[in-house]
């Protein structure tokens, strides 16, 4: 198993996802050539952020596909407002386009229809869980007499 990551001048890496996240974006890191207090993250072809940094604890290979190809990019958090800006960290033109950049500066709208769905799924769990068991359908509702 393993995911591409492309950035620099046209520059690709190969690493393993079978980690957890925070070991992956550390030796993305170290191998990009990065500094250890440049925050990193991923984002597919079409600019879509995968979010890594806030499941630092899950595995890589829960959140990423096995082959896909990623674009390095550099995560900045500004105080004044709590939405961060991305940066990528790839330089190629054929790669990073207006649509690409138009995606990348949108929060990730997949991560939030996702939370939705999963909250549905529990509510409807909650409501199965309050109905009460079938009664018992024996006619004096007595144990038998051994």
């Amino acid at each position: 198993m393993f995911i591409t990551v492309r950035y620099g001048e046209r520059e690709e890496a190969l690493f393993n996802p079978n980690c957890k996240t925070m070991l992956l974006l550390e030796n993305i890191r170290q191998r990009c050539r990065l500094g250890e207090d440049v925050e990193v993250d991923l984002a597919d072809p079409e600019g879509n952020v995968k979010h890594l940094i806030d499941a630092s604890l899950r595995y890589a290979n829960e959140v990423l596909k096995d082959r896909e190809t990623f674009v390095l990019i550099k995560v900045e958090k500004d105080d004044d407002s709590r939405k961060p800006s991305y940066i990528p960290l790839l330089n190629d033109n054929e790669f990073i386009d207006a649509a690409f950049l138009a995606r990348l500066s949108t929060r990730d709208q997949s991560s939030n229809g996702s939370a939705k769905g999963s909250r549905k799924r529990r509510e409807g769990n909650k409501s199965n869980a309050s109905k009460k068991p079938p009664k018992s359908t024996t006619p004096t509702g007595r144990k038998g007499k051994r």
